[in-house]
């Protein structure tokens, strides 16, 4: 738990499907260190409008990761939140706080879900109980008893990108994107060579898909007259499409195209980067399966001292060039995800200030963070494809990763002093070897390569 106060941990006491609507998730905040902690808004929810003087345990969530949904506590219909209200306590050293949260419950087939705590590394892949938990002294609302607010449920969404293929992902649907620069020669609407193995890659995922439409849009540049612009990029959608139809061995599936031309572009048409991403065949299609579970029914953990690679490096902007990263884990779950745990030391003899550098910039990732003070500019690699994974994103706009925003964040290393970070990504299920890049305030700033998924 990266706690300004800390050294402290948070333990897993209960998750249970308490009703046939509610899972009950109780909770252990430890306080490792020798100095009090206070909580205070340690686990709000950041990306909820209207809340951020709340103290409440309003920003644990539960996420379902196949499904792509994020179920966020219950709120009675009064907006007070069926969760623990901890602002007012104080950890001793060596202490303990019990805390809980009511979660709307996801459907019944879920059986498993990865538990998400602010400044806290996530919990993955935790078997839900069914049946009746022990309330907490301060647990004493039966939600069936009162009038609920409609549940609160968040997309989860992530972003690749790479020079030629970029992926966007909602809880629902995936939409890759396929350069044209790759696809097809200037003003060209036949496809090249190196197109197939792009496309082979794509059809491979529709097959793994359970849907019964694919979509099939081509766009341009704003270079030109879209009366040239619109009909060459639906011939190009369309040229996809046919290939498409002759890789897919699925049965079933139906294939709609159009051209835009150059409208909706996805970057700045002011730059040769920008253009070329907007020059693209995107092909959608609801989010594939994950890949079958694992056979061996070992649990996986986590704990310091472990780590899945005993390499290091240190940062190279000389603002950083005491500071030393290490990956502890980089474990995918059964339900797809893939989890980032990494450590950042100071090995310096001055105080390192940490809370904005390693968030989106515009510069070094092309586009901004939409919620400072995150880690949301860490990226994995995927070798094998050249695609960066960035960290997924809750419809609130929060990150799925270690977000600094929160006063009671430790944003400042000491000396000797460590902390530890995390984010959760949705790589591919081929992906066994990746690159973590790690920037600092906007350039590059570390990089650790070959590290195995787990």
């Amino acid at each position: 738990m990266a706690h300004h106060a800390g050294p402290a941990h948070v333990e897993l006491l209960a998750l249970s499907r308490t009703s046939g609507t509610t899972v009950t998730g109780q909770f252990r905040v430890v306080n490792d260190g020798q100095s009090p902690m206070k909580l205070q808004i340690s686990f709000f929810e950041g990306g909820r409008e209207g809340d951020i003087n709340s103290l409440e345990a309003n920003g644990i969530g539960l996420l379902d990761g196949a499904g792509g949904k994020l179920y966020m506590p219950l709120r009675r219909a009064d907006g007070t939140c069926l969760c623990s209200d901890p602002g007012g306590e104080e950890v001793a050293p060596r202490g303990s706080v019990d805390i809980y949260a009511v979660f709307p419950a996801p459907p019944a087939g879920v059986k498993r879900a990865t538990v998400t705590i602010p400044l806290t590394v996530p919990m993955q892949d935790v078997p839900i109980s069914d049946g009746p938990v022990r309330p907490l002294p301060d647990q004493t609302v039966d939600p069936a008893s009162v009038k609920l607010a409609a549940p609160r449920v968040l997309t989860v969404a992530g972003v690749a990108e790479g020079d030629d293929q970029s992926v966007d992902e909602d809880g629902d649907e995936r939409a890759v994107r396929l350069s044209s620069d790759v696809l097809f020669a200037l003003n060209k609407a036949d496809l090249t060579a190196k197109a197939d193995a792009l496309l082979r890659g794509v059809a491979k995922q529709i097959d793994a898909s359970n849907g019964t439409v694919v979509k099939v849009d081509g766009y341009t540049d704003s270079s030109g007259d879209d009366a040239i612009n619109r009909p060459l990029s639906h011939r190009r959608a369309k040229a996809v499409a046919d290939r498409l139809k002759g890789l897919v061995t699925r049965a079933g599936v139906a294939y709609r195209t159009a051209g835009h031309g150059s409208a909706d572009p996805v970057a700045s048409n002011d730059s040769d980067s920008g253009r070329r991403k907007n020059r693209r065949v995107t092909v959608s299609f609801p989010l594939p399966a994950p890949p079958p579970a694992p056979t061996s029914g070992r649990a996986y953990s986590w704990s310091p001292g472990k780590p899945a690679s005993s390499r290091t490096a240190r940062f190279t902007p000389a603002a950083a060039k005491d500071l030393q990263i290490q990956v502890n884990s980089l474990h995918r779950d059964p339900a797809g995800l893939t989890t980032l745990v990494w450590t950042l030391r100071n090995n310096g003899r001055s105080q390192a200030d940490v809370h904005s550098r390693f968030e989106l910039d515009l510069y070094y990732n092309g586009r901004m963070t939409p919620m400072p003070n995150s880690t949301d500019g860490i990226s994995v690699l995927d070798t094998a494809d050249n695609v960066w994974y960035y960290p997924l994103r809750a419809s609130s706009m929060e990150c799925l990763c270690t977000t600094l925003l929160r006063s009671d964040a430790k944003q400042t290393l000491d000396p000797g002093e460590s902390m530890t970070f995390s984010g959760v990504y949705r790589l591919p299920a081929q992906a066994d070897t990746v690159d973590i890049d790690i920037p600092w305030d906007g350039e590059p700033g570390a990089r650790i390569k070959g590290i195995a998924v787990r």
